[in-house]
């Protein structure tokens, strides 16, 4: 991501390929004299924008939400040339102060040097599981608005991503005490995707353990995709609605 962003801020900025301003972007991660900057490409970027940028911004929080929006899907589609207009507009439009944080946005790398749990336990004390069991932060807000207001109880949802229990090393010498001692199954792990299946008649989603969406490509009914339609009649005549969670 950082190689794309640096090419196209070259190309969009004018800046010599050669030029040190250039290769203070595309080698990011070469050591400088300035603390801080090695290693962080959107502290490189601000060193390189302050000089071109206006000082203060005038883009509003809807237009910054419409042009990640608009980075995302052109970047998907691979329509570059809509890639470098929106660029050029948040260029001329935000102050390099502003970029400097929307590009460790769109890097999902906010170097804040706390965790995501650390902010959602200061938001209400119960933000972190119920974000952990439906991985929705709209629904997180509305339901924890009121910090004086404890969730009763935390439950998983169909067709609502959930984060999957996982697996934890354990010391082969303990298993036996660790299982009471008493009989238990051995199983291979097959290594894959991480996938939960969520069913609801002859609806289907899918979704990876970080919540992304894989409905389009395994199908969202029994006549579509690469695998509904290969277990759709393999489930039990009773069985209406279910969610699995396995490997893919």
């Amino acid at each position: 991501k950082e190689s794309m962003l640096a090419k196209l801020y070259i190309d969009v900025l004018g800046l010599p390929k050669n030029g040190p301003e250039a290769s203070k972007l595309l080698n990011y991660r070469a050591p400088t004299t300035s603390q801080g900057e090695a290693g962080d490409f959107a502290g490189m970027a601000y060193f390189v924008l302050k000089k071109r940028c206006a000082s203060q911004g005038n883009l509003s929080i809807k237009e910054v939400n419409d042009f990640l929006d608009s980075v995302a899907i052109n970047n998907a589609s691979k329509q570059k040339d809509q890639v470098k207009k929106s660029l050029l507009h948040l260029i001329t439009q935000s102050s390099a102060l502003e970029q400097k944080w929307l590009i460790r946005m769109i890097l999902k790398d906010m170097k804040l040097g706390v965790s995501k749990e650390t902010v959602l336990q200061v938001f209400h004390p119960d933000a972190a599981e119920l974000y952990n069991v439906n991985t929705d932060l709209k629904k997180v807000c509305q339901q924890l608005h009121n910090p004086s207001v404890s969730l009763s109880e935390v439950s998983i949802e169909l067709f609502s991503a959930f984060k999957p229990m996982l697996a934890a090393v354990a010391n082969i010498r303990n298993i036996e005490k660790q299982m009471g001692n008493s009989p238990f199954y051995l199983e291979t792990k097959l290594d894959g995707e991480r996938i939960q299946l969520h069913k609801d008649g002859d609806v289907y989603k899918y979704f990876s353990r970080n919540a992304f969406e894989y409905t389009q490509q395994f199908g969202g009914s029994p006549l579509e995709g690469s695998l509904t339609p290969y277990i759709h009649n393999v489930f039990k005549s009773n069985v209406v609605n279910c969610i699995l969670d396995g490997e893919m």
